[in-house]
Order: C-alpha cells, then sequence, then structure tokens
C-alpha cells in the first residue's frame, strides 16, 4: 500500500515501499527550495499574488485536424503565471478520456471533464488541486453546470456554476465549501469580443468584472483575450485570460485558487470550440492555400 509523502502541505507525489532513492532525493529537491524561498506551497504562493495570467497552450493535431475539416479534441493545457513574470506559478491539464473530450462538441453541456492543477513555481512540478465537472442531464435551466475545486486531500475548496440567464449572458458564481455565494463573476450581453472574436481593437477582449456577492463591491477583474492575429486564424479555440483581484488582498487564497479555476471553467463552457472546422473558415484557409500555391 502506498502512502502520500508531502512537505509542509504540499503533495509531491504518491510514494511507498518500493520507492527508491531517487523519489525521497525528490522530496529533498523540493524541500531546498522551500528552505532558501525559491518555493512555497500552493495556497501561500497564491495568498501573495493580485493577480494572475492564463495562456492556454496550442495544440497542433486539434489545430491541424479542424483546418482539415474534422476537430480532434485534445486535452487542454494552460500555463499559469504572476503579473510580469515569465516563471509559471501553476499549469493546468485536463484530464478528461478521448472519448468523453470528443463528445463535448456534441453535447457540451452534459459531458464531464477534470482538470489537474499542478504547483510548478521554481524546479519540478508537484499536485495543487483539481477541477471537477460531472456528467449531467442539462438543458436550458435545468441542471446548470458546475464544477468543484478540491486540494490534493480532496478537500472541498469551492465550486463554479454557470447559472441560467433568460437573455444569455456571461454571468457566473462562485460558491464556499458550504453552498454559499461569495463571488460573482459578471460579463454581461452586449460584448464585442464575444459576439464577433477578432485579434483587434476591443474586438479581442471579452471583461468580466468580480464582485463580492454579499456588498456588490467590485473586488477585481478578468479579461479574455485572442492572443495574436497567428493564433486566432490557426487555432480560434485558444485564448488568454488576465486575472486582477487586488480587492483580495486580505480574503482567504482559496478564493484566489477558485478565481484561477473560474478562467479554465469559462473556457471549457464558451471558448473551447475551434471555429476552423467549419465550412466557411475550412473554405478561406482552403482559397489562400491555392493562391499561395499558385504564387498569385
Amino acid at each position: 500500500a502506498s502512502t502520500a509523502a508531502s512537505i509542509d502541505g504540499e503533495q509531491p507525489a504518491k510514494m511507498s515501499k518500493d520507492d527508491g532513492w531517487d523519489d525521497w532525493c525528490g522530496l529533498g529537491f523540493y524541500w531546498f527550495q522551500k528552505e532558501v524561498g525559491i518555493r512555497t506551497t500552493p495556497l501561500t504562493c497564491l495568498g501573495e499574488l493580485d493577480g494572475l495570467r492564463v495562456k492556454e497552450k496550442v495544440r497542433m493535431v486539434e489545430a491541424v485536424s479542424a483546418l482539415l475539416g474534422q476537430e480532434i479534441e485534445m486535452a487542454n493545457m494552460y500555463r499559469i503565471y504572476a503579473p510580469g513574470s515569465l516563471d509559471d506559478k501553476f499549469y493546468a491539464v485536463e484530464r478528461t478520456g478521448a472519448v468523453f473530450r470528443n463528445l463535448k462538441m456534441f453535447f457540451g453541456d452534459c459531458m464531464p471533464w477534470s482538470v489537474d492543477i499542478m504547483y510548478s513555481e521554481g524546479l519540478g512540478a508537484t499536485p495543487a488541486f483539481k477541477l471537477t465537472r460531472a456528467a449531467t442531464l442539462t438543458c436550458c435551466c435545468f441542471n446548470r453546470p458546475a464544477a468543484y475545486l478540491t486540494d490534493t486531500e480532496d478537500k472541498l475548496l469551492g465550486s463554479l456554476h454557470d447559472p441560467w440567464t433568460c437573455c444569455g449572458g456571461l454571468d457566473f458564481t462562485i460558491r464556499d465549501p458550504d453552498g454559499n455565494k461569495v463571488l460573482n463573476v459578471g460579463g454581461g450581453i452586449f460584448q464585442c469580443g464575444f459576439w464577433c472574436p477578432l485579434p483587434m481593437l476591443d474586438f479581442k477582449n471579452v471583461r468580466f468584472s468580480i464582485t463580492d456577492a454579499k456588498s456588490g463591491t467590485e473586488v477585481g477583474r478578468m479579461t479574455k483575450k485572442v492572443p495574436s492575429a497567428f493564433k486566432y486564424f490557426f487555432a480560434p479555440d485558444v485564448d488568454d485570460y488576465t486575472l486582477e483581484f487586488e480587492g483580495l488582498k486580505e480574503a482567504p487564497p482559496e478564493l484566489k485558487a477558485l478565481l484561477m479555476a473560474m478562467t479554465i471553467f469559462i473556457d471549457f463552457r464558451y471558448f473551447n470550440d475551434n471555429s476552423n472546422d467549419g465550412d466557411a473558415r475550412r473554405t478561406a484557409f482552403n482559397t489562400l492555400r491555392e493562391q499561395l500555391l499558385s504564387g498569385r
């Protein structure tokens, strides 16, 4: 039977009596980074930040297959940075099976998915959080989508919800482990970047306001951004997110973890479909390719 080895709340690996010297050296490696101040713990790291940048990674197989007319849905991946930093603090990897990943294209509101969020400050990466969305029979206002964030010990940190709005607005709620609303993330309905995303002007942005559920006070902002013209044409389902939560300096770091997870939840809900597998976009790419090959 294996036991979980940890250092000050961090979960480096699953270790057993069969694990050798290399595994224990790994524990010492993480311990040394903490001692010299390179690394802390996931929640301590988040508690020291007043914002995050979430960058989705382009998956080549998915992008090329979409251009060919039949998208093969690959696991989503995200790198998460502190503002102005090149060293990623976290990265997130989708763990959904291949069958469910591709069924999401047809039954998006009903299919389950899960994402592992790894703590990668300094050198190496260890498990930090898990974001899980269970399968549900969802239709309009019935069984609205929700995802649950847990730590490495399966302790529930909170949940993310996409409530029903009759006009289809981009409005979300964050609840604590007891089910109480703590934050609202609202984007409204009239945003050019949602209805007509383009890599230019304000068409490349979708903005959200983060407000306290009790007082209604704005405590932060979230912006979804088209990364570049190249990524837009090659992989239009890849987006970047910027989080600012300077109003949560005294809040528990679990709230910041939930906001980090909310960027992934929103991306899965509304910005995860590659439009290159549609007829119009594919026709445009074929025309451009023919012109380039013919030298015109």
